[in-house]
């Protein structure tokens, strides 16, 4: 089965806004076993999202909009579909007293263009918005949602549960996710390639700034099969795993942590306090995080970390020394220092931009390496944070018994 994804609205040709809703429903029909066939972006032009939906009844299976759903002039989607259906636009009564419940409780005037929101082609199957107002529509194999990716991300799952008992997608895709870290997408492929030679397991490499995501995809009765292609990848490069599906390395760090009952401190300065950001990302972290110390100048490294003014003055901020005392003046069990040239200004020919010093402790087991990132200031930050507690994580694995 194929979809065609058509997505709604001036400004992502323009540029100002990026498109992530088809990552998301990509990922949720994969699921299903439906292939994305195309993709296509329109504007706010009823002429050419008809033109769009005609081309996508000819590619597929099912047509899924996102956009264009609104109360203003230049949301256009379900007038779109009832033109191309042939179809009267139509308000359920039901559907309009809960939009005016929504508007009462938010305080909000309910003006005459709101109606818009739960216009609908006549027949259509509506599903309920629990993140905004315009509900999600369901027609002749076409689908219209929001384009807010928090309410889309509320309404899909709710469409796919009805589609697929509608069209009886009884036997489900099994989906596996294996997250590494420290290892170059080719070297990653060289070394696990052999292990995809099953026919029925679909495989890809997708590369986030979070790691790079192995994803194995079969049928739910080949569910064992996959499960032991899982332990071949972790038998030859394990070291590199950080997570599984939606477990990032942040995840592990917060559970390891919590199994050995330590607690954590940071000392950053170069990443500015992103560890400690992707560190609170994760729910329960309060059990386990002491204090985050953003400490950028040399000043707040002497005063809240009593790094030697005489260390900093021989060796520098950007230093092995600097790091070692970053991380000695932290409390503690685990500790996590940065200190490090992010550019694109800063960098000497003996430390050039990129260069940065990590530094771990574990009780009184210290680790600090000097490492020369490539890239932008945001991604030198990145990679920074991410190392950092990559490095923290393959340290606590060791003390963790299974």
């Amino acid at each position: 089965m194929k979809a065609f994804i058509i997505l709604v609205g001036t400004e992502l040709l323009s540029g100002m806004t990026v498109d992530t809703n088809s990552l998301f429903m990509a990922e949720e029909l994969n699921k299903y076993g439906i292939e994305i066939s195309s993709k296509i972006t329109v504007g706010d032009n009823i002429k050419e999202i008809i033109k769009a939906i005609e081309f996508g009844k000819s590619q597929s299976d099912l047509i899924i909009m996102s956009g264009g759903l609104g109360p203003t002039m230049d949301d256009l989607t379900k007038e779109a579909i009832a033109k191309y259906l042939g179809k009267e636009l139509v308000v359920d009564p039901e559907e309009y007293r809960e939009l005016k419940k929504k508007f009462d409780k938010l305080g909000i005037e309910f003006l005459d263009n709101n109606v818009k929101e739960v216009e609908k082609p006549e027949g259509a199957v509506s599903f309920g918005n629990g993140a905004g107002m315009a509900p999600g529509i369901y027609i002749d194999r076409i689908a219209a949602f929001p384009g807010i990716p928090r309410e889309l991300y509320n309404l899909f799952p709710k469409f796919m549960d009805y589609y697929a008992k509608e069209n009886k997608l009884e036997d489900e895709i099994y989906i596996k996710d294996i997250l590494v870290w420290g290892i170059p997408e080719s070297h990653l492929e060289k070394r696990i390639k052999n292990f995809f030679d099953e026919k029925d397991i679909f495989y890809e490499f997708l590369a986030k700034d979070y790691g790079i995501v192995v994803r194995l995809q079969g049928k739910e009765s080949s569910k064992n099969l996959v499960e032991k292609i899982v332990e071949k990848i972790y038998n030859e490069i394990g070291h590199y795993v950080i997570g599984e599906d939606g477990k990032r390395v942040q995840d592990s760090v917060v559970s390891h942590l919590k199994t050995l009952g330590y607690n954590i401190s940071l000392a950053e300065s170069c990443t500015g306090g992103q560890i400690a950001s992707m560190l609170v990302e994760v729910s329960g972290v309060s059990k386990v995080f002491f204090e985050g110390i953003v400490c950028y100048s040399n000043d707040s490294k002497i005063n809240r970390l009593k790094v030697s003014p005489e260390t900093l003055k021989v060796y520098g901020a950007v230093s092995e020394e600097t790091a070692r005392e970053m991380l000695a003046g932290l409390k503690g069990d685990v500790a996590i220092a940065t200190t490090g040239i992010a550019g694109p200004q800063g960098g000497t020919k003996e430390k050039p931009v990129g260069t940065v010093y990590i530094g771990v402790r574990i009780l009184d087991e210290y680790y600090i390496k000097k490492y020369e990132f490539k890239g932008d200031r945001k991604r030198i930050r990145r990679y920074s944070s991410m190392t950092a507690l990559f490095k923290l994580l393959k340290m606590l694995e060791k003390r963790v018994e299974y």
